[in-house]
């Protein structure tokens, strides 16, 4: 068994996602060697997440199956890096001494040397500082799971003071790349065939603010739109407050920029906003809907929920169902609220809401939800939608999943892997919730060579405005 094999896993946001690929591209550098077969890997790297207790129960679990291994092969390397390394460091190393590497949000630029370290002296490692940002790493443009898709860090970090989230402290204050370091990354991403990326930060919006003056969102996706082979550009996630008149003149101007936008609200209530101390009040953030739908009035919006917040009533719940019916959102993520130690709302409110109503609201919001997007979803059928084809169905060998600009899940017939990464025009024939139902086009047959003039025919899914 050789001794440089990593095997990385991952949890969470898409966030923990780039960074694990940026996680892999140091250890490749590094001289190491991925295999997606963990029996066979003598370096196990788990990289975490924080932001709700349901993931962190699933790597504990991890971690103590981890220890068996450990036991039978004391020379395996465990590592357990981001959120929760950095969150519980003191622990891990106290009360799980089969870890043997723990490397927090702002160290696993130098994952390699850590790994490297515990090998050679057989000791714990601890690192959870800031002494090797992963945006240090030079990224192994190959190294991702999507063909023609792509994440790209913009801004890391949150200055944001919502009492309920752990992200402020497990990922630390907002730090902005500058333009030249993601446009470069960006070039080369395409260079290796990327046609579609997604800008990632945990306030995404607020990006640019700590770089020269007039640097900002808007700026960088003018930037980047100026890459003919980039098809599509979105980015993730975003803070109403910082919606500016600026930035939506941007996403107008700009027919490639992604028109399905996630702007979380986390609560219809004024008041439930307050206390969780968002900065905006229930009207200004369909004030800020209005804005943005008047300068492109077929925008889509996704949302955020927290049910059962401490101090929610049945109006206050009342009043995100109506905020989901009033905006139409295309999707909403809705989660039960659950204490996270160090947060303001675990440490000076009371959990006041019982698991059962809070477990009820939960399933309104999204009972809510479905017949929303189910009505959405069902005035496509007949539409013929453009989609970037992503791979085989999890569920179906017959079938292929692919997505529209609009973000809407497409599976369709097929058994040509060679459409993965391609866009093709599928007529959608069935609607549900949570998907769509299509046919392949004809096109599709001589789409690779005109791509150009399909993309020209622009019909209302997003193919520019």
């Amino acid at each position: 068994m050789d001794r440089r094999k990593f095997f990385l896993l991952t949890y969470g946001c898409q966030m923990n996602k780039l960074d694990s690929e940026l996680i892999a591209s140091r250890m490749i550098q590094g001289g190491f060697e991925e295999t997606d077969r963990e029996e066979e890997a003598r370096i196990l790297l788990l990289n975490t997440c924080s932001i709700r207790e349901s993931a962190e129960d699933r790597v504990w679990g991890r971690i103590g199956a981890m220890k068996a291994r450990k036991m039978k092969d004391p020379g395996v390397v465990i590592g357990i890096l981001g959120c929760m390394a950095q969150e519980h460091q003191q622990f891990l190393r106290a009360k799980m001494p089969h870890i043997d590497v723990v490397c927090g949000t702002r160290e696993f630029g130098r994952i390699d040397e850590l790994v490297k370290e515990s090998m050679e002296t057989r000791k714990g490692v601890v690192a959870t500082g800031e002494g090797g940002n992963g945006d240090l790493v030079h990224r192994e443009v190959g190294q991702r799971p999507m063909r023609a898709q792509a994440f790209v860090n913009i801004i890391r970090g949150c200055n944001m003071p919502c009492t309920y989230c752990i992200v402020p402290a497990t990922r630390g204050p907002e730090v902005s790349r500058p333009v030249d370091a993601i446009r470069e990354e960006v070039e080369r991403l395409v260079a290796d065939g990327v046609t579609e990326i997604t800008l990632l930060g945990q306030t995404v919006n607020a990006y640019g603010h700590d770089l020269e003056r007039g640097t900002d969102l808007a700026l960088l996706l003018r930037e980047l739109h100026q890459l003919p082979a980039l098809r599509r550009i979105s980015f993730v996630t975003s803070h109403p407050s910082f919606l500016t008149p600026r930035l939506m003149e941007a996403m107008a101007a700009l027919p490639r920029v992604s028109r399905y936008f996630h702007l979380p609200a986390q609560s219809g209530s004024s008041k439930v906003l307050k206390a969780m101390k968002r900065g905006y009040t229930r009207e200004r953030y369909l004030a800020r809907i209005r804005d943005l739908k008047s300068l492109i009035p077929d925008m889509e919006f996704a949302c955020d929920f927290i049910a059962g917040f401490p101090g929610e009533t049945e109006e206050d719940h009342r009043q995100s169902l109506s905020l989901i019916e009033e905006v139409g959102f295309s999707q909403s993520f809705v989660f039960k609220y659950s204490p996270r130690k160090g947060t303001v709302s675990a440490d000076f409110l009371t959990d006041d809401i019982p698991e059962d109503v809070k477990a009820r609201r939960n399933q309104e919001l999204l009972q809510v939800q479905e017949q929303v997007s189910l009505a959405k979803n069902k005035a496509q059928v007949g539409e013929v939608r453009e989609i970037l084809v992503e791979g085989p169905s999890k569920r179906r060998k017959d079938r292929y999943t692919g997505r529209t600009a609009r973000n809407r899940l497409v599976h369709f017939a097929n058994e040509d892997p060679s459409l993965v990464g391609r866009y093709v025009p599928v007529e959608i024939i069935e609607a549900q919730a949570h998907c769509l139902i299509g046919e392949l086009r004809e096109e599709t047959r001589t789409l690779q060579a005109g791509e150009d003039e399909w993309l020209g025919m622009r019909n209302r899914e997003g193919m520019g405005r």
